[in-house]
């Protein structure tokens, strides 16, 4: 696939507020949409804070995060429903599907399946609205620059990044969101509720940096026996959370890193943070349990090791040797086995790992791109 020419293209077409968009060559996107069954108070921190702040750290996402809307991808020649279908997972603190239009246009080509395209809990049009306020981001970005010495704090990291640092109880609070929001949306799927899929569907997964932590879980627990069989890719992703390294202008700043890494050491559940839907309580033990083996590195390695071993058959996982987020060390830490790494030339980086470049280096980021792309349609087929 021509990746730089494909993805202008898709980026001029694609409309997550209109109905469908018909990108041309058997690929079309249409818009669906989901409401959330969870519900949840805003943590207040004990912290001597702006009121801007404050606004941020307490946001409880009622104006987007409970009901939203996800695009599809899907063969234009398909007649009726599907019976196949990728669930494509993003990564952390990211606001836009732009980056990811060119993966769900190859894997639907490659694979004839329909790709959901479904945002994490307070990401992409799941984001609060004050959040993409670029002055006031700007702002309280350079005040913790100057007076808390931060290294990488930035607008597109700042609330995010604020989050993690106060209240960093919203990370297993927005994951458990995610995860039964997943669940609900697999369910109705399987059962044929889903007005793009036939009963009994494939669901596979395309997972991306935090989305693999996601899709790890989902296979280990395994709700309602809904990915008995399915598979996941895992690309730039499969470490541990504290393996990982989100210190970065693009994800969390330094301290969000440092404080983050503290809170996940500490023995809490997320059922004393949050109120858990009553039909969902029977399924939180096993996905709380699979993320605190997968929160920390040096605990449960025992119990990690397993569940992992349980799963070895169902996932593949590549990183790429340029990667300094989720690198090929914590990668191999983690995993120990059963994966593989790509070293390409070109200067690319775990946020931007397909850069928009020229000439020599230009090809090889599209011949790289074509490789593991291939390589993922062939194992989700």
């Amino acid at each position: 696939m021509e990746l730089f020419a494909t993805s202008a293209l898709l980026k001029k077409q694609f409309n997550l507020s209109a109905g469908t968009s018909d990108f041309g060559e058997g690929v079309t996107s249409t818009i669906c949409t989901f409401s959330s069954d969870f519900d949840f108070s805003p943590i207040r921190p004990d912290a001597p804070l702006s009121q801007e702040e404050l606004n941020i750290l307490t946001e409880n996402g009622k104006d987007g995060n409970f009901t939203f809307r996800y695009p599809v991808f899907y063969d234009s020649q398909l007649k009726g429903k599907n019976n196949k279908a990728i669930l494509l997972l993003h990564g952390l603190n990211e606001r836009s599907w732009e980056k990811y239009l060119s993966w769900a246009y190859f894997l639907v080509k490659h694979t004839g399946r329909s790709v959901i395209m479904f945002p994490i809990a307070f990401h992409m049009n799941r984001t609060p609205q004050q959040w993409g306020n670029a002055r006031l981001m700007h702002s309280l970005s350079d005040y913790r620059r100057r007076n808390k010495n931060v290294q990488n704090t930035s607008f597109a990291n700042l609330a995010l990044s604020l989050r993690m640092e106060y209240t960093p109880q919203m990370f297993p609070i927005s994951g458990t969101q995610t995860y039964f929001d997943l669940v609900k949306l697999c369910t109705e799927i399987k059962e044929g509720r889903h007005e793009l899929f036939e009963a009994n569907t494939s669901v596979n997964i395309f997972a991306y940096s935090i989305g693999a932590l996601l899709a790890e879980i989902l296979l280990i627990a395994n709700p309602a026996s809904l990915f008995s069989g399915e598979r996941a890719f895992l690309f730039c992703g499969g470490a541990s959370v504290d393996k990982m390294n989100p210190n970065s202008k693009s994800i969390i700043d330094s301290e969000a890193t440092r404080q983050l890494n503290e809170f996940l050491k500490c023995n809490y559940k997320v059922s004393d943070l949050m109120r858990i839907p009553e039909q969902n309580m029977p399924m939180l033990p096993k996905a709380w349990d699979s993320f605190r083996y997968l929160s920390c590195g040096d605990c449960c390695t025992r119990e990690r090791d397993l569940a992992l071993a349980g799963i070895k058959g169902q996932i593949k996982t590549l990183g790429l040797g340029f990667d300094s987020v989720i690198s090929p060390r914590a990668i191999e830490e983690t995993l120990h086995s059963n994966f593989s790494i790509l070293s390409p030339r070109y200067p690319g980086s775990h946020e931007n790992p397909f850069p928009l470049l020229k000439d020599e280096q230009g090809r090889e980021v599209e011949d790289t791109f074509n490789t593991i792309f291939s390589e993922a349609s062939k194992f989700l087929a």
